[in-house]
C-alpha cells in the first residue's frame, strides 16, 4: 500500500470521526426529536404513577394539578370540584386586583369594619373593632398572608358576591363559586374551587396574564409572605414559594408557584375527607419534592 493511499484512508477516519462528532453535536437530544404530544403523554403517565405510588391507597381524596413553566401543558390528576377551604381567598384576591386595574377599587379605599363581620378562625384584623378603618390593601395582603377571616368578609362584601362569581365565570373558572363569606356557611350552600381552576390561576399570575404585570406582581408578594408552612416551604425549604393554604376539618389543601434554581412550577394539591392531617401533609410534601426533581 503506498503512500497516497494510506493517506486518503486516514483522511477518511478523521473525516468519520469528525462528521460523526458534529451529528451528535448538533442533533437534538431523542427528547426533543420525539413528537410533543408523545413525550406530554409520558410524563403524565409518569407523573400519575408517582401520584398512585405516594398517595397509596388514598389516592382517590387527593387532587394534583401540576405546571412546569417550561412545558406547554399542565399535568391534571382527578381534578374536580372541590371544598376549597381558604384557598377560595386566591378568587377574592384576583376579583378585587382587577377592580383597582379597572378603577372600581382603590387599594387605599377603607373598608368599615362591621360586627356581622367579624368572625373567628384565622387572622388579626377583627381585634381592631366594629367601625375600625381598613385600607383595602392592608385587607388583602391580611387575606393572604394570615388568611384572615375577617379581612376576607370585608373584601367579599365590597366586591359583591354576584359580582365576584362574574369576575370568575368570565375568567373561566369553571368549577369555582362562592357561596358563603368566612366562617358565615350555616344554611348555605359550600363554597367549591377544583386544582386545574386555582392551577391556571396561579400559572396566569406567575405568567403576569391574571390582571396586570403590576397588580400580579403584588399578588407574588403577598403569596410569598404565607405564614402556614407546614407543608411545602417545609418540604423545599430552598425555594421561593408563593402560595396559599386551605384548612378545615376533614382537609387540608396547598398550592402555589415554585421558584428555583433549577426552574419554576406550579403546584396545586387539594383533599378531601382526610383522616389525619400530618400523614396528608407528609404525602403532599413527598409530591411536592417528586415535582422538583421531575424539572432538575
Amino acid at each position: 500500500m503506498n503512500y497516497t493511499i494510506k493517506l486518503l484512508i486516514a483522511v477518511n477516519m478523521i473525516l468519520v470521526v469528525v462528521l460523526t462528532a458534529v451529528y451528535f453535536f448538533l442533533s437534538p437530544p431523542e427528547e426533543e426529536r420525539r413528537p410533543s404530544g408523545e413525550i406530554q403523554s409520558e410524563r403524565k403517565n409518569n407523573f400519575e404513577q408517582m401520584l398512585r405510588a405516594e398517595l397509596g391507597e388514598e389516592a382517590s381524596r387527593f387532587a394534583v394539578y401540576f405546571w412546569d413553566a417550561k412545558s406547554e401543558e399542565p399535568i391534571v390528576f382527578q381534578s374536580r370540584p372541590m371544598r376549597p377551604a381558604s384557598m377560595i381567598k386566591m378568587f377574592v384576591m384576583a376579583a378585587a386586583m382587577a377592580d383597582v386595574r379597572d378603577g372600581k377599587l382603590s387599594l387605599d379605599e377603607p373598608l368599615i369594619m362591621t360586627e356581622p363581620n367579624m368572625v373567628g378562625g384565622a387572622g388579626s384584623i377583627a381585634g381592631e373593632g366594629v367601625g375600625a378603618e381598613v385600607p383595602a390593601r392592608k385587607a388583602i395582603e391580611l387575606m393572604i398572608v394570615e388568611s384572615d377571616n375577617t379581612a376576607t368578609n370585608l373584601l367579599i362584601d365590597r366586591l359583591g358576591m354576584e359580582n365576584l362569581n362574574r369576575y370568575i365565570r368570565e375568567n373561566g373558572y369553571r368549577d369555582t363559586i362562592v357561596n358563603h363569606k368566612m366562617m358565615l356557611e350555616e344554611g348555605r350552600m359550600t363554597n367549591l374551587s377544583s386544582v386545574n381552576d386555582l392551577g391556571e390561576l396561579f400559572r396566569r399570575i406567575y405568567r403576569h396574564e391574571c390582571v396586570d404585570e403590576t397588580r400580579d406582581m403584588l399578588m407574588i408578594d403577598y403569596l410569598l409572605k404565607q405564614e402556614d408552612t407546614d407543608c411545602f416551604p417545609s418540604a423545599l425549604p430552598l425555594w421561593n414559594i408563593a402560595h396559599k393554604t386551605g384548612e378545615v376539618a376533614g382537609l387540608y389543601d396547598d398550592g402555589g408557584i415554585f421558584y428555583g434554581s433549577a426552574g419554576d412550577f406550579v403546584l396545586v394539591i387539594m383533599n378531601d375527607d382526610i383522616e389525619g392531617r400530618e400523614d396528608t401533609i407528609d404525602r403532599m410534601k413527598a409530591i411536592a419534592i417528586r415535582a422538583a426533581q421531575s424539572i432538575q
